[in-house]
């Protein structure tokens, strides 16, 4: 994504503000560009600054405010703001709710600095989703909604990825691998596809290198440095070469 997506983050702990904002702006394309420490410095930020930030990382238990108050303040207010829940609040109700109202995400306190990433990898790739087109298939619905990968794939995901690994863009570039099954593909290829960039794409292709899902070779077609290139094997094909 060229544009960089803003993000406001709402904590009353200036420590743990402080850690949330070191993770964030580690993440291209996210700036961190207010932090608020009560509900009131909150909703006075966003009633006045030129452009509304694109996320929010809330905490519900602000000192200012009670309960779900200020998330749903913001909701209705501004719904063009997504919201990802950080707090230790675990109990039914307020998941519920909050789902219901529409939070992008929600991660229970102390925050794991992975899932955070996974909650922030989604976030870009969602953004990156919608503005690629103004109409959409059944398998990018599926995206903008998060459900779960197809059976086959759930076993790609289902353990727990590393740092810079988002599951939707995996899914999706395991879609366009699953078209092209054993040959030779460039990463240029991919990212066309996929619409991410290719050092995104090398980044994830090394990962299923890694996996054992995909194999790297080198392409001497011309003039220059080789090409590197991937072939992706399939679950069924890796499955069989793994029992050898």
């Amino acid at each position: 994504m060229e544009q960089p997506l803003k993000v406001l983050i709402i904590e009353d702990d200036f420590w743990i503000a402080g850690i949330h904002k070191e993770i964030v702006e580690k993440i291209q394309p996210f700036t961190v560009v207010h932090t608020a420490k009560s509900a009131e410095e909150a909703l006075r930020y966003v009633s006045r600054c030129e452009a509304l930030p694109d996320l929010v990382l809330l905490d519900i238990y602000i000192p200012d405010t009670e309960g779900l108050t200020l998330f749903y303040s913001l909701r209705s207010q501004y719904p063009s703001m997504d919201l990802i829940i950080i707090s230790a609040a675990n109990d039914k109700r307020t998941i519920v709710a909050t789902r219901q109202a529409g939070a992008f995400d929600y991660i229970i306190k102390p925050v794991d600095q992975s899932r955070l990433h996974q909650a922030l990898y989604s976030y870009v790739s969602f953004q990156e989703l919608l503005q690629q087109s103004t109409l959409f298939n059944q398998q990018e619905v599926d995206r903008l909604f998060r459900m779960m990968p197809s059976e086959g794939q759930a076993e790609q995901t289902a353990g727990h990825l590393p740092k810079g690994i988002d599951p939707l863009t995996l899914q999706e570039i395991l879609g366009f691998l699953a078209s092209h099954l054993g040959e030779p593909i460039g990463a240029t290829a991919i990212s066309q596809s996929v619409g991410a960039s290719r050092s995104t794409v090398r980044r994830y292709m090394e990962y299923l290198v890694a996996t054992r899902q995909a194999e790297a070779i080198q392409h001497y077609g011309g003039v220059g440095r080789p090409l590197r290139q991937y072939i992706y094997r399939g679950q069924n094909e890796q499955n069989a070469r793994n029992k050898k």
